[in-house]
């Protein structure tokens, strides 16, 4: 999240009455989390199946079997929402007048690179805002805190700063800017892309370079494997926080002092389905706060490790899992020493490609595969896409595209995104 003090000015009361209400909730005993979810469900069902086109054609069968699902905390019953269904039904899962939510856009690309765009009112934004706000005080930041930023990515050309220090431009030769950087804006809390941070630690190792030591470093939008968690906390020195969330506003999971995962139960209601692996479990959630496009047993694709079920010693008594196992894309690595671990903000422009997966073998040639819907246009479409690409990668490196009727999942029934040799050498 690009947490801002701009967006806290839209609807101060209630982000404040949220977040207050979100520092008590973290500490609720289970009857009380309990009552409250129920309660939550049972208007989230009701509006759903009232209001909602999508829902009263598929949820109508169950409706009288609805009191009896909430009281045991079971939607098993009801049946999976995939993304593709999202994206084959799309407006149907709008709430009737959904224009008097004043709702905002989200998007998501997932690892397969298929857009996926989504209605989020403002319920589900101020609690989005405050969980996050909470989630930040665990790790240590304050409001007027300073906050350094390696997430992103600017086009090829634009300032190294221009928006805090995010990543396009991070190589080897601007480790020693960045750390300079870094050294005198004295930031309290540095979060990271854990490919991204991971590559900078070694970087600042190889260079023999002292590392300014904020307060935490967290993480966030890929899965945070162990070598990467131990070469971060070796170059900083800190405690070392992860949180993982959605564009959907699906589901809120993020690490404690004890790194723990705790699942933020306020933020939707959460079930973790046995998976094929023991120990692992798939995450599908119903989102209770979003009444303009509620998600009700949404398939998120990603996976937990569930962990042993007992008690975090931080004293909250949200439920916890041992790790989170999300997105683990490859990332493209530029002629230039440059490398970009996300393309989602490209794609979020491109609504005539149904998915895409960037193969590259070396660092002098991607090749784009594409499953093109009916419109698209190989004209005007495939120069749009490949200028969005040249913006952000530059023009050293060679772009070939191929269209496919379907992309092939790897091993893990997942479509990479990204398959990159160089991105892997660099990131091993």
């Amino acid at each position: 999240m690009a947490f801002q003090l701009k967006d806290f000015l839209l609807y101060p009361p209630q982000i404040w009455a949220c977040h207050q209400r979100l520092q008590d909730a973290q500490y609720w005993s289970p009857e009380q989390r309990r009552a409250d979810t129920q309660t939550n469900l049972a208007r989230l069902l009701h509006h759903a199946v009232t209001n909602v086109p999508y829902y009263r054609r598929t949820l109508a069968p169950y409706q009288d079997r609805f009191a009896g699902m909430i009281e045991r905390l079971d939607l098993s019953e009801l049946p999976i929402l995939t993304k593709q269904q999202i994206r084959d039904h799309g407006q149907e899962l709008w709430a009737d007048g959904h224009a008097a939510y004043k709702p905002s856009v989200a998007q998501t690309s997932g690892t397969t690179g298929s857009p996926t765009k989504f209605l989020v009112d403002r319920q589900s934004n101020i609690t989005h805002f405050a969980s996050i706000w909470t989630m930040l005080n665990w790790v240590g930041y304050r409001f007027g805190d300073r906050f350094a930023d390696l997430t992103g990515g600017e086009r090829a050309g634009e300032p190294m700063y221009a928006r805090d220090l995010r990543s396009a431009h991070l190589s080897r030769e601007n480790v020693q800017r960045y750390a300079r950087r870094l050294r005198r804006f004295e930031p309290v809390v540095f979060k990271a892309i854990p490919s991204s941070m991971y590559i900078y630690c070694r970087w600042l190792e190889e260079a023999g370079l002292e590392s300014y030591q904020p307060r935490a470093v967290l993480t966030c939008a890929e899965t945070l494997h162990d070598h990467y968690r131990a070469k971060i906390q070796d170059v900083f020195h800190c405690r070392l926080f992860d949180f993982y969330n959605q564009n959907e506003r699906a589901c809120l999971f993020s690490t404690c002092e004890h790194g723990r995962y705790h699942i933020h139960e306020d933020y939707s209601y959460v079930e973790l389905i046995d998976n094929d692996t023991p120990g692992r479990a798939q995450v599908v959630t119903t989102t209770t706060n979003n009444f303009v496009m509620p998600l009700i047993r949404y398939q998120t694709n990603d996976l937990v490790e569930v962990g042993d079920g007992t008690g975090c010693p931080c004293g909250r008594t949200y439920p916890t899992v041992a790790r989170v196992i999300g997105r683990a894309d490859d990332i493209v690595v530029t002629p230039d020493g440059r490398f970009h671990s996300s393309f989602e903000f490209i794609l979020e422009r491109m609504e005539n490609i149904r998915m895409t997966q960037i193969v590259q073998d070396d660092v002098d040639h991607i090749d784009v595969r594409l499953v093109p819907t009916p419109s698209f246009d190989r004209r005007t479409d495939l120069r749009r896409l490949e200028d969005e690409l040249r913006a952000w990668l530059g023009d050293d490196i060679d772009i070939g595209f191929s269209f496919h009727t379907a992309l092939q999942p790897g091993r893990t029934g997942k479509i990479p995104f990204v398959i990159s040799r160089p991105g892997r050498e660099l990131l091993t």
